[in-house]
């Protein structure tokens, strides 16, 4: 158990080192975007009303190379001449090439406030750093009010005039080279073909040097770990991987794509890919880590014979599964720059409407839960549920799967499933042996008596039966037979054992009716051809005398007996039976 904890533990580490190597590479800020779609009256047609809408307008002119439009959106005092205007955008263009660091566009803030919790002065918002000379400079946008009262955010001069300073004048981020006119260096969708061709070409080669590393890696620990290869974690740990590999693969696009100096405008485009990769490969993390954790709690159950809680563990990696796909839906709508917030927005004004078109998938989620914790069954039981009887095979979140005898399976809503009648034949602790028995009409009352006495034996002897109330009764006369109940209960594990434990009671019943001299009776009727005999007079007179005397002294009891004569009768006759339980035997001892 030491080892896959301590290869967990590895994994997890070099995976959160990669993500945070690759956050660093972003150093994206926190995002507050609760104001917006405030304020819309004001907003510019340019999209500078917001520092994302700045952002955004930049890089899609700055690719467009129209240097009117450009200039627009930045903080230029008058001491600038027009005729600087140019070189000093080429300048910023150049350092954001080769040695810029830029949040990609969906990071940044829509609130025309801008991220009022990043530390900086409140009409401040940075949104990356260029390097110049081994200097960090911060690449700011600056929230600026013009003559006609209106609030717009341009890159700020604070960071434009570094541009300008000659320390950094012979940089060689500065070294304009390349043949403008080659067909390479023209421009698609504002970026340079070649630095298209380039990441393109980057990023496949990215990920095969991930996709090595991570085999080296597994390699590694193949050679720390014996037997690895045969172990139960060896399909984890090729799983873990894949997530791993791509945030390498994101980590190593974002350096080289930087260090290459490949065009900002291109890398702009891309980030959105980055991010979508990241995303994956964290749900992915999330996804295989939730199939760990459940398949671990499943064994540690299953040794402990604790069956209730795996459709626990089943019911919440489903949800948990359910949960990560809708929030991963989410967040790959607001990457691609789906307003999820108005979405959200729309929900909640037509709550009722939606509550009222959920109301049975809701219900179906209530029900789940029910099952869940009120645990009428878990899976593998063996139950009815109505009139389907089956085993159950899934307790999902909004219904449950019963395989049935006929090896069908049956789908039942969790809403109507924990509001059916259940029976859970799994749940029982003994079986019910119950048969009555037809034995002929000629059997004698001696031949009956041995009878009960030898089947009440088998069952207080077998040890598969519980004495306790195990009874065997001569209930009466039927139309062909006379009727014998045996009633008791069996100790078993489950069904099949308990076919074997009747069929060997019923063998040895069989056994004593034979050895009776009596016989099972059949649906039959039997014809007597014999000369009648009439009726006995001498027992029919003794009878009308004995009826006489009582009506003479006054003691005929019909139609019913007076209190004191019952009183004198209760307890006259002897039960059991004389010798029937051993009390004559006790009374000659004593």
């Amino acid at each position: 158990m030491f080892r896959p904890l301590v290869l967990l533990l590895i994994l997890g580490c070099i995976f959160s080192a990669n993500t945070l190597s690759a956050s660093q590479i972003l150093k994206p800020a926190k995002v507050d975007t609760t104001a917006a779609e405030k304020k819309k009256e004001d907003l510019d047609p340019m999209g500078r009303s917001t520092p994302k809408g700045t952002f955004r307008g930049f890089f899609k002119v700055l690719g467009s190379e129209n240097q009117l439009q450009v200039e627009q959106y930045m903080d230029l005092p008058d001491t600038v001449l027009q005729t600087q205007v140019k070189s000093l955008v080429r300048k910023l263009e150049l350092a954001l090439d080769r040695s810029g660091q830029v949040l990609p566009v969906n990071l940044i803030s829509s609130n025309p406030e801008g991220n009022l919790n990043d530390g900086l002065d409140p009409t401040l918002e940075q949104v990356g750093t260029i390097v110049l000379k081994d200097n960090e400079i911060p690449l700011l946008l600056e929230r600026i009010t013009t003559e006609d009262n209106q609030k717009l955010w341009l890159f700020s001069w604070k960071t434009l005039e570094v541009l300008t300073d000659k320390e950094y004048a012979n940089d060689k981020v500065f070294s304009d080279q390349g043949d403008p006119d080659s067909m390479l260096s023209s421009r698609w969708q504002g970026g340079p073909i070649k630095d298209w061709i380039g990441i393109i070409l980057l990023a496949i080669g990215a990920y095969l040097i991930a996709w090595l590393l991570t085999l080296i890696l597994g390699r590694l620990v193949r050679l720390w770990w014996k037997n690895f290869t045969k172990s139960k974690h060896h399909g984890v740990l090729k799983t873990l991987l894949i997530p791993l590999r791509l945030v390498l693969a994101v980590a190593i696009l974002l350096y080289f794509s930087r260090t290459l100096g490949i065009s900002i405008v291109v890398r702009q485009a891309f980030a959105v890919v980055n991010i979508i990769a990241l995303w994956i490969a964290l749900f992915i993390f999330i996804w295989l880590l939730i199939n760990t954790l459940s398949a671990y709690g499943e064994r540690q159950l299953l040794k402990k014979n604790s069956f209730g809680g795996l459709s626990a563990i089943s019911f919440f990696r489903n949800s948990a599964k359910f949960i990560l796909v809708l929030v991963a839906l989410l967040i790959a709508l607001d990457t691609v720059g789906v307003k999820v917030t108005g979405a959200l927005a729309a929900l909640g004004i037509g709550g009722i409407a939606l509550a009222l078109g959920a109301q049975k998938t809701i219900e179906n989620i209530v029900g789940g839960l029910s099952v869940v914790f009120d645990q009428p069954v878990n899976v593998g039981d063996f139950c009815k549920v109505g009139d389907t009887l089956g085993t159950v095979e899934k307790i999902g979140m909004f219904s449950t799967r019963i395989r049935t005898l006929n090896r069908t399976i049956v789908t039942i809503p969790n809403a109507d499933f924990s509001t059916r009648l259940i029976e859970n034949y799994a749940k029982r602790d003994m079986f019910w042996y119950h048969t009555v028995l037809g034995l002929r009409y000629e059997t004698t009352s001696d031949q009956m008596r041995y009878i009960l006495v030898e089947l009440r034996k088998i069952l207080y002897a077998h040890p598969k039966v519980d004495p306790d109330p195990a009874r065997v009764r001569f209930l009466g006369y039927g139309s062909d037979s006379l009727k014998v109940e045996l009633f008791a209960y069996c100790y078993a594990a489950d069904w099949s054992e308990f076919l074997g434990i009747q069929e060997d009671i019923n063998l040895r019943l069989a056994k004593v009716i034979e050895d009776s001299g009596s016989g099972f009776a059949f649906p039959s009727q039997t014809l007597y051809l014999s000369k009648d005999q009439g009726l006995s007079e001498e027992k029919k007179a003794e009878a009308e005398k004995r009826v006489k005397e009582w009506i003479e002294n006054d003691e005929l009891r019909i139609p019913d007996f007076d209190p004191d004569t019952i009183e004198s009768l209760k307890g006259s006759l002897q039960f059991p039976t004389k010798g029937s339980d051993g009390s004559d035997k006790e009374n000659k001892r004593s």
